[in-house]
Protein backbone atom coordinates (compact mmCIF):
# COMPACT_ATOMS: atom_id res chain seq x y z
CA UNK A 1 0.00 0.00 0.00
CA UNK A 2 1.45 3.11 -0.79
CA UNK A 3 0.46 5.89 2.03
CA UNK A 4 0.27 9.63 1.18
CA UNK A 5 1.20 11.23 4.39
CA UNK A 6 -0.22 15.11 4.70
CA UNK A 7 1.20 16.69 7.52
CA UNK A 8 -0.10 20.63 8.63
CA UNK A 9 2.18 22.21 5.67
CA UNK A 10 0.81 20.35 2.96
CA UNK A 11 -2.54 21.47 3.78
CA UNK A 12 -5.13 21.95 0.66
CA UNK A 13 -7.08 19.60 -1.89
CA UNK A 14 -4.69 21.65 -4.84
CA UNK A 15 -1.40 19.96 -3.42
CA UNK A 16 0.07 17.75 -6.60
CA UNK A 17 0.49 15.08 -3.93
CA UNK A 18 -3.35 14.20 -4.67
CA UNK A 19 -2.64 13.34 -8.31
CA UNK A 20 -0.65 10.54 -7.28
CA UNK A 21 -3.28 8.54 -5.39
CA UNK A 22 -4.21 5.42 -7.06
CA UNK A 23 -6.77 2.35 -5.97
CA UNK A 24 -3.45 1.35 -3.58
CA UNK A 25 -3.58 4.54 -2.03
CA UNK A 26 -4.43 5.76 1.58
CA UNK A 27 -3.93 9.51 2.06
CA UNK A 28 -4.04 10.35 5.83
CA UNK A 29 -3.20 13.28 8.93
CA UNK A 30 -2.52 12.26 12.33
CA UNK A 31 -3.79 14.55 14.57
CA UNK A 32 -0.22 14.16 17.07
CA UNK A 33 -1.10 16.34 20.52
CA UNK A 34 2.33 15.53 21.71
CA UNK A 35 3.99 17.07 18.33
CA UNK A 36 1.29 20.31 18.28
CA UNK A 37 2.01 21.00 22.31
CA UNK A 38 6.02 20.73 21.34
CA UNK A 39 5.06 23.57 18.43
CA UNK A 40 3.38 25.68 20.76
CA UNK A 41 0.32 25.76 18.37
CA UNK A 42 -2.41 28.35 19.38
CA UNK A 43 -6.20 26.84 19.88
CA UNK A 44 -6.74 29.15 16.55
CA UNK A 45 -4.17 27.57 14.27
CA UNK A 46 -5.73 24.25 16.07
CA UNK A 47 -9.00 24.95 14.46
CA UNK A 48 -7.51 26.32 10.90
CA UNK A 49 -6.11 22.65 10.64
CA UNK A 50 -8.76 20.62 11.74
CA UNK A 51 -11.43 22.97 9.41
CA UNK A 52 -9.33 22.31 6.59
CA UNK A 53 -8.68 18.85 7.26
CA UNK A 54 -12.61 18.38 6.96
CA UNK A 55 -12.81 19.41 3.41
CA UNK A 56 -10.05 17.42 1.97
CA UNK A 57 -10.68 13.53 0.64
CA UNK A 58 -8.19 12.27 3.69
CA UNK A 59 -8.29 10.15 7.10
CA UNK A 60 -8.00 11.84 10.24
CA UNK A 61 -5.78 9.40 12.72
CA UNK A 62 -5.21 10.69 16.65
CA UNK A 63 -1.95 9.80 18.26
CA UNK A 64 1.76 8.97 17.90
CA UNK A 65 2.63 9.66 14.46
CA UNK A 66 5.34 7.20 14.56
CA UNK A 67 3.77 4.85 15.79
CA UNK A 68 0.64 5.14 13.78
CA UNK A 69 3.00 4.48 10.33
CA UNK A 70 4.40 1.27 12.01
CA UNK A 71 1.25 -0.12 12.63
CA UNK A 72 0.14 0.92 9.16
CA UNK A 73 3.64 -0.21 7.92
CA UNK A 74 3.17 0.91 4.06
CA UNK A 75 5.20 0.21 1.10
CA UNK A 76 5.93 3.63 0.32
CA UNK A 77 4.98 7.12 1.53
CA UNK A 78 4.34 9.92 -0.24
CA UNK A 79 4.06 13.34 2.10
CA UNK A 80 4.60 17.05 0.51
CA UNK A 81 7.91 18.76 0.72
CA UNK A 82 8.85 21.01 3.73
CA UNK A 83 11.64 23.55 5.03
CA UNK A 84 9.77 23.03 8.78
CA UNK A 85 12.66 21.52 10.66
CA UNK A 86 11.09 19.40 13.20
CA UNK A 87 9.04 17.90 10.42
CA UNK A 88 11.56 17.28 8.60
CA UNK A 89 13.19 15.47 11.72
CA UNK A 90 10.37 13.80 12.43
CA UNK A 91 10.40 12.25 8.21
CA UNK A 92 13.87 12.01 8.52
CA UNK A 93 13.45 9.07 11.45
CA UNK A 94 10.09 7.64 9.50
CA UNK A 95 12.12 7.19 6.17
CA UNK A 96 14.83 4.90 8.23
CA UNK A 97 12.08 2.63 8.19
CA UNK A 98 10.12 3.14 4.73
CA UNK A 99 10.94 4.14 1.33
CA UNK A 100 9.45 8.14 1.46
CA UNK A 101 8.95 10.38 -1.45
CA UNK A 102 8.72 13.80 -1.58
CA UNK A 103 6.20 15.56 -3.66
CA UNK A 104 7.10 19.43 -4.50
CA UNK A 105 4.70 21.82 -4.86
CA UNK A 106 4.23 24.02 -8.11
CA UNK A 107 6.85 26.79 -8.57
CA UNK A 108 5.42 30.38 -7.11
CA UNK A 109 6.92 31.71 -10.10
CA UNK A 110 8.92 30.62 -13.54
CA UNK A 111 11.52 32.78 -14.16
CA UNK A 112 15.52 31.56 -15.75
CA UNK A 113 17.56 29.92 -13.13
CA UNK A 114 20.41 31.36 -14.38
CA UNK A 115 19.84 34.81 -13.61
CA UNK A 116 21.56 36.33 -10.47
CA UNK A 117 19.50 39.32 -8.76
CA UNK A 118 21.43 41.21 -6.34
CA UNK A 119 18.05 42.77 -5.04
CA UNK A 120 14.93 41.97 -3.88
CA UNK A 121 13.40 44.60 -6.72
CA UNK A 122 15.19 42.94 -9.44
CA UNK A 123 14.00 39.66 -8.70
CA UNK A 124 9.80 40.90 -8.60
CA UNK A 125 10.59 42.97 -11.97
CA UNK A 126 11.02 39.34 -13.42
CA UNK A 127 8.73 37.44 -11.20
CA UNK A 128 5.72 39.24 -10.76
CA UNK A 129 4.59 38.65 -14.60
CA UNK A 130 4.29 34.90 -13.69
CA UNK A 131 3.09 35.06 -9.70
CA UNK A 132 0.48 36.82 -10.51
CA UNK A 133 -0.93 34.91 -13.71
CA UNK A 134 -4.23 32.78 -12.85
CA UNK A 135 -3.02 28.84 -13.28
CA UNK A 136 0.74 29.44 -13.54
CA UNK A 137 1.73 26.23 -13.41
Amino acid sequence: MQLLYIHDKGLGDHHPIFSRMNPNSKALFIWDDAFFKRRCYSLKRLVFIYETLCSMPIEIYYGDTKNIIKEISPEKILTPFTTDLPIMAMINEISEQFELEFVYPPSFVQIDENIEFIRFFKYWNKAKKTALRKNSV
